[in-house]
């Protein structure tokens, strides 16, 4: 009868020190923070935004997307951003690695972004940057970072880039240097 008394002592010290062990492991947790969790999460994501005229404005395809609605910030994950500017023919193709989208208004794309013209005859074909602001109301791109622009025949690289896609204007900032292939 002693062995099993000692043997359930035991148990039960063994039983409190793990309940004391796991008390002081929930207070140093720190607290969960509800605002930091999205209010909604997408995979795939495939949507098109439409302009008061019913004209197709804008079309964005994403890996994965997380919304957070009290912030109004939108996070995507490989963001593919097609842009139908008003009354030009040509569309704009925007592409990253991330992208936060506030206010639902500004995009602001980072890591490995390339523009694309997709309109055939467009001189300019393609600018990389690290990281650009896109106004979605006024169609304004803006960055501060080294840009290479590259065209049928020739190449840009610069620092700084302000373009107005509405009205077809790209203007390269500073620092500008151009190579011309001749045919």
């Amino acid at each position: 009868m002693k062995r099993e008394y000692w043997i359930g002592l035991i148990l039960l010290a063994l039983a409190a020190g793990l309940y004391w062990r796991s008390v002081q492991l929930e207070e140093q947790a720190p607290a969960f923070d509800a605002s930091s969790e999205p209010d909604f999460v997408a995979r795939a994501l495939r949507t098109r935004s439409y302009d008061a005229n019913g004209r197709l404005a804008a079309e964005i395809a994403a890996d994965s997307m997380q919304h957070y609605q009290q912030e109004a910030l939108t996070e995507f994950d490989q963001p593919i951003y097609l842009i139908y500017p008003e009354d030009q023919p040509g569309v704009w193709k925007v592409q990253a690695t991330s992208g936060r989208l506030q206010q639902n208004r500004y995009l602001l794309l980072q890591q490995q972004v390339v523009i694309t013209a997709i309109e055939p005859e467009e001189p300019l074909r393609t600018i990389h940057t690290d990281h650009l602001t896109l106004d979605l109301e006024t169609m304004v791109m803006t960055s501060d970072a080294p840009i290479r622009a590259e065209g049928e025949l020739f190449t840009l690289n610069a620092t700084g880039l302000w373009a107005d896609l509405n009205h077809n204007k790209i203007e390269l900032q500073h620092d500008v240097n151009a190579t011309y292939q001749v045919q």
